[in-house]
């Protein structure tokens, strides 16, 4: 016999954002913060619990910050890209 049960447990209050926010690019996790110039700044974070679809932040941002929070591997490609001259030529 089997049985689902679910368990809450109350965590406190934490910064949490969407999994999708956060970008593990294999040395560090980032989040995209707008910078409040139209442009986006990553910014490297330390990440902690992650419980149905948000992840606590530790370290790296402040409360109110906005945030990416889907499309933060289309930014992180046009970032590379541009520091790099990337594009192609003929």
């Amino acid at each position: 016999m089997y049985v689902d049960a679910l368990i809450e447990v109350p965590l406190g209050k934490k910064l949490v954002v969407p999994e999708d926010a956060v970008m593990d690019t294999g040395n560090q996790q980032v989040v995209y913060v707008h910078n409040g110039k139209g442009k986006f700044e990553a910014r490297s974070v330390v990440i902690g619990q992650r419980v149905g679809g948000w992840v606590e932040i530790i370290k790296g941002l402040k409360a109110g910050e906005e945030i990416v929070t889907s499309g933060t591997f289309l930014i992180d490609s046009e970032s590379k890209m541009k520091s790099t001259g990337g594009g192609h030529s003929h």
